[in-house]
This record gives structure tokens, C-alpha cells and sequence, in this order.
């Protein structure tokens, strides 16, 4: 009897084996998204071969309930890559399936006008300079090969990497290849997605999360047939569906959006390698302030370092003034009085400011003067953040919500004291301050409704508001002529998060969100008000010294052997009760010991410790961390996954994680 194999996306390495609808040829089957029941739930799955087996076999088999697709969504190259995520980000191949062929995708009978843009509008040509011309040479003679090769392509903010991107497309185009541009965020970078679909019209397709699941199903299989051959998209468009990709664009290649948080866990500029390797296609990754690891890769000739050092039109880098907040007494609470005369100034000419922090809410903490009790959210083992209008507190971890403490819990007292400071302070403060402020503010809790990206590109571009005010989102993705000034009201907020990278972000957020300054004709002023003048993430930011900036970090990583000098593994071990959790993360780490030196694996083991934050939403976390090559890495997890030794309780497996905390 002819049976088909079957791929459930669930945490198990084992393929299933169904019978087909009578009538229903197998052939027409494989390679197509089907339901079936699976214990007591019916689950979307993949049909990815069908065989032969004896009819006594066949007994306790169940039969397709389902075929979803009408069309063939699995190719030879899914497969591939299925096998490949499944392999070295430690998950089944049912979930590598899933993440590239989501499950959640709707087949409809009718037409669904989907994100692609209908019709193009005028694209003003710029007059490219020497290194643009150079840098697009040879990405092109690349392109005209068909040769697989890695570019990175670093050029200082507003040096004028998206027009390399745009004639590249254009060139790859002509040589009727499909391209993939993928962005950090789509909604981050309304600017770029607007140049992009002007420029190409009805050829590129958009495709991120507010897109619903039959418009992603319309457009996958528009992919697919090459109905389009321009996609652009945040971190899951590198799966589209192409049969001939000849460029892929990864713009802001530092950002760490571009790892994968839930399982797989994949990191996609490691799958764009892949794809680029199977479609011998050229990839480019671009950034003002490169990944550690992408830097080093090109200066050992793993990737060809194209450098774009000054920005268009011989415009120069903003001025950067670094005020010290060390041991001074201001006024105003946030702002030295140097910052709020240059505030003035700048508005006073018509001209527009940018203030950026990383903190969202009010206030951090809220502590009882009488007894220095601070209220900490219930389920997690962090402060609950104060937030205005309506007041109330609120846990950035679990979601928690409380009414705004009148008394202490602990002694009664009702003497609250409220301190730290977050984007809602900043704004009353600059309300109170700045007479002409016309402020709009961009963090995690505006930035709920879907249309506010808009607003705030649209109102600073037609000069509605001349204050724009945010979190990081507002690092990347804008450029506003009229924006002379940028203030970074805490330079400190990432520096001493206990994280190997926590440097490396403050550099490349300081210099981000610097570079939104003096992109127009007025020549562009940065302040940087910090506890930490000295440090050398704040003083190489200051003197847009990337360079310096690597020499400095990378020894740092070194000495301490931190990636890129190995590859890390992040083991969470979760449980409701704290003392099954301690007690499992210590017979885990034994296992890991054993298997270790009883295979001479040549691995550093750390742990297991307590996770930066102990507890979230009632869950307690334990980490254990793993350095060493790649191959022990992978070879230790094997050896672990076929212990029977293992403890049953939550464990998440995380290679290469974007942060130990």
C-alpha cells in the first residue's frame, strides 16, 4: 500500500506515516501542506514523500483529513534548508518547516490584493560619487558571474548605501535574478520601504507581520511562480519562496532583530549565506556600525570589506559635544543647562531635534521612603515601571498591570518616592522647558497603534512636530532634512547590562541615532549627556570612530573568549518551583560534564547561574552557558539529545544567542 510521509511541526525528530484520500494520487500530494490528526488534535503538517510498505503495516494508520494547498509548497531546496536550521539551531525538522512554510498561511478561492505595490511613482536619481561608483562595480561584476560572494559594506550614516542598493537591484534585475531586501524592522523603516517600492512599483512585494494569512499565502505563491521579483520584508522574508535569487540585502546587519528569539532560533544572515551558496547568489550586508563578528570576517577576507567613509554630497558628520552628568546638579531634572540652551536655539531657527533614550514608562522604580521597600512586580523579579495618564504600574516582562500604590504594602507609609526616568518624563520635561515644542514620542507603548511609524515619519516630514522623541526605534530608518540636532539625553542605559554585547549596542545605538543629524543642508549637532565621558564606547561615538571602536572591543572579546572568537550556547532551564529549577540545572550541568570529558569535547562550560532576571511571569530561570567551536557544540548536543538521562522540565537550547541574560 502506498503510504505518505509526514512532517509534524512539533519537538520531535520523527517522521509519520498517513494513508492519502481514497482517489487521490500521492504524486499530487507531496510537496503540499496537509491536516491530520495527530493524538487528539488536528495539526497542519507537510507531505514530504510517499513509499510503499506492506499492507499489515498499514493497519494502524490514520488517513489524511485534509490536502490545504492546491499548489506545490515544499521544493527540493526547502528540504535542504529544513535539514540544515534543524541541524545547527537544535529543533526538529517540523519546526524548520514551520518557520519557512508557516503553518498559519490561508489558501483562499478568492483574489486577495495583498502588500504589492500597484503602481510606481517618480524616483528622483542621485548623482553618485566616486565610492558609491566603485562600491557598486563590484557588486555588479559579482551579479554578472553569478558568483556567490559575501559583501560588507560599511559606509557612515547618510553615505549613500541605499542608492548602491538601488542600482544593484537594477543590475540584478536586468539579469533576471529575484531579489530579497530584508530590514530590521519593516514598520521601522517606512523611509526606506517608501524609496524602495517608488523605485521598483509592482514588482516588489512587502511582506512582514500586519500582513494577514491569506495576503501572505497570495504573495508566497506570487513568489513562487516569480509573478514578482522583489521582496522586501523583516527577518522571515529570507524563506521567500524564489527558484532564482541573485541578490540578497541586509540592511542594518548589525541589528539584533535579525536573530530568531523563539524556536528555531536561527540567526538569518547565516541563512542568507546558505541561500546565497545554493543560488550561487551575491549577498550584501550593510551597516554604519558593522557587527563585531561581520568586521572580523572581512578583514580575513571572509567577506569583501567595501568602505563608503563620507557621507553624499560632501555633507559633514555632525558635531558631536559630550556633557558629563557625573556629580552635577541641574535644574532641570534631566537636561544640563547647556543641552536646553542649544534646544532653544535650534527651534527657534525652524529647525528640528531628535532626543533619544532607551527607557519607556515614566519612572523605573517606585520606593517607600519610610522603609526603602521597592515595588517589585509579583510574578517577575524586576520593578514595576511607572506610567502616566493613566497612572499606573506596569511590568515590561509579563505584562502586569497595577494601580499606582497609595500606601506601602510593607509599613503603610504613604511617603512614595518615584525615581528614574523614562520617554513619558522626558516629554513632560520638555513640554515644561521648550515653549515652542511641537513633540511627538515613538517608544514601545505609542508604537501599539500600527499607524503611529507613519504619523511620525509623515508629521516631522511636513514639519507637524519639530521634536521627535523615542527609544531605539528611532535610531534607524529616518532622515529628515530639517533635523540639525540629536540629543541622547542617558548614554548609559545598555553599558553595564551584564551582557558581552551590552558595548558593543551602546556604540552602535549612540552612533545610529547621531547620524539622523545634518543630513540636510544645516550642518548636523549631536549632545551626548553621560555618566561616563571616558568610557570608549561614548569617546570612539563622539569621534565616529568605528575602527577604533573594533580594535578596542574585539581585544576585549579575546581576552575573554567571547564570540567572535567562539561560538556560545545559551541552555534556559525553567520551572515553577525555584528549587526543582536549581536542582535540575545542576544534574543538567553534571550530564554536560560527564559527556564532555568522556568525549574529549574541548568546551568551557559556565553554571549553572541565576538568569539576570530570576523570575518572569512566575517561571524561575536558571542559565548555563557553552563556549567553544561550533562542531563540539552541535556534537555535545547530539550526545545530549540521545541521553536518557535527560530531566524532564522546559529546556531552551539557544546557539549563538543575541544576549546571556
Amino acid at each position: 500500500m502506498i503510504v505518505l510521509e509526514v512532517v509534524i511541526p512539533i519537538p520531535l525528530n520523527k517522521n509519520f506515516y498517513y494513508i492519502p484520500p481514497k482517489g487521490v494520487d500521492p504524486k499530487n500530494i507531496v510537496g503540499k501542506r496537509i491536516k491530520v490528526q495527530f493524538g487528539n488534535k488536528i495539526l497542519t503538517s507537510y507531505a514530504i514523500s510517499y513509499k510503499n510498505i506492506k499492507d499489515e503495516n498499514t493497519l494502524k494508520l490514520k488517513q489524511i483529513i485534509e490536502i490545504v494547498d492546491k499548489d506545490f509548497v515544499i521544493t527540493k531546496e526547502i528540504i535542504e534548508l529544513a535539514n540544515y536550521i534543524s541541524k545547527n539551531y537544535i529543533c526538529s525538522l517540523g519546526e524548520a518547516l514551520a518557520s519557512i512554510v508557516p503553518v498559519t498561511m490561508k489558501p483562499t478561492k478568492r483574489t486577495i490584493k495583498n502588500k504589492i505595490i500597484d503602481k510606481k511613482d517618480i524616483y528622483q536619481k542621485h548623482v553618485l560619487n566616486v565610492d558609491q561608483i566603485n562600491a557598486i562595480n563590484l557588486i555588479n561584476t559579482s551579479l554578472g558571474k553569478n558568483s556567490f560572494v559575501n559583501f560588507l559594506l560599511h559606509g557612515v550614516t547618510a553615505s549613500g548605501k541605499t542608492e548602491v542598493y538601488i542600482n544593484t537591484i537594477e543590475y540584478a534585475l536586468e539579469k533576471n535574478k529575484n531579489i530579497i531586501i530584508l530590514v530590521p524592522e519593516i514598520s521601522l523603516t517606512i523611509q526606506f520601504a517608501d524609496i524602495m517600492t517608488k523605485k521598483f512599483g509592482t514588482n516588489i512585494g512587502l511582506w512582514h507581520s500586519n500582513i494577514n494569512n491569506t495576503e501572505k499565502y497570495n504573495l508566497f505563491l506570487k513568489m513562487k511562480n516569480e509573478k514578482i521579483n522583489i521582496i522586501m520584508g523583516a527577518r522571515s522574508a529570507i524563506f521567500a519562496p524564489f527558484k532564482n535569487i541573485g541578490l540578497i540585502i541586509i540592511d542594518e546587519e548589525h541589528e539584533q532583530t535579525y536573530k530568531q528569539e523563539q524556536k528555531p532560533c536561527y540567526d538569518t544572515r547565516e541563512i542568507a549565506k546558505w541561500r546565497g551558496k545554493y543560488h550561487n547568489a551575491v549577498i550584501v550586508f550593510g551597516s554604519a556600525t558593522p557587527s563585531l563578528e561581520s568586521y572580523k570576517d572581512a578583514l580575513e577576507k571572509k567577506l569583501v570589506l567595501i568602505e563608503l567613509n563620507k557621507r553624499i554630497n560632501k555633507k559633514k558628520l555632525p558635531e558631536v559635544k559630550i556633557l558629563s552628568l557625573k556629580n552635577k546638579q541641574f535644574k532641570s531634572e534631566l537636561f544640563a543647562p547647556e543641552t536646553i540652551e542649544i534646544m532653544s536655539k535650534t527651534l527657534l531657527k525652524g529647525e528640528q531635534i531628535i532626543v533619544f533614550l532607551n527607557r519607556r514608562g515614566y519612572s523605573q522604580t517606585i520606593m517607600c521612603r519610610k522603609c526603602s521597600n521597592i515595588y517589585q512586580c509579583q510574578k517577575c523579579s524586576i520593578s514595576m515601571v511607572f506610567h502616566k495618564n493613566p497612572n499606573l504600574l506596569k511590568c515590561h516582562y509579563c505584562g502586569e498591570t497595577k494601580n499606582f500604590p497609595i500606601t506601602c504594602p510593607i509599613c503603610n507609609s504613604k511617603n512614595m518616592l518615584i525615581f528614574g526616568t523614562g520617554t513619558q518624563k522626558v516629554e513632560a520635561e520638555l513640554i515644561k522647558l521648550l515653549k515652542n515644542a511641537r513633540i511627538f514620542r515613538l517608544d514601545g507603548d505609542t508604537a501599539s497603534s500600527k499607524n503611529n511609524y507613519e504619523k511620525a515619519y509623515i508629521g516631522m516630514k511636513n514639519e507637524k512636530y519639530n521634536i521627535l522623541l523615542g527609544t531605539q526605534m528611532i535610531a534607524k530608518g529616518f532622515d529628515f532634512p530639517k533635523v540639525s540636532l540629536v540629543c541622547v539625553a542617558d548614554a548609559d542605559t545598555l553599558l553595564y547590562i551584564p551582557n558581552f554585547k551590552s558595548v558593543e549596542r551602546t556604540f552602535q545605538l549612540i552612533t545610529q541615532v547621531s547620524g539622523r543629524s545634518g543630513r540636510g543642508t544645516t550642518n548636523g549637532t549631536v549632545i551626548i549627556q553621560t555618566n561616563h565621558p571616558q568610557h570608549y564606547a561614548i569617546k570612539c561615538a563622539k569621534n565616529h570612530d568605528f575602527l577604533s571602536f573594533y580594535k578596542i572591543e574585539i581585544e576585549q572579546r579575546k581576552k575573554l573568549f567571547y564570540p567572535p572568537y567562539c561560538s556560545i550556547v545559551k541552555i534556559s532551564i525553567k520551572n515553577k518551583n525555584e528549587k526543582k529549577a536549581d536542582k535540575i540545572s545542576e544534574r543538567f550541568f553534571s550530564i554536560l560534564t560527564i559527556l564532555v570529558e568522556k568525549y574529549k569535547l574541548a568546551l568551557k562550560l559556565l553554571g549553572p547561574s541565576t538568569a539576570y532576571i530570576p523570575k518572569i511571569n512566575n517561571i524561575y530561570r536558571k542559565h548555563i552557558i557553552i563556549k567553544g567551536c561550533k562542531e563540539n557544540i552541535i556534537k555535545l548536543i547530539e550526545l545530549l539529545e540521545n541521553s536518557k538521562q535527560l530531566p524532564k522540565t522546559f529546556i531552551k537550547i539557544e546557539i549563538m544567542p543575541s544576549d546571556l541574560i
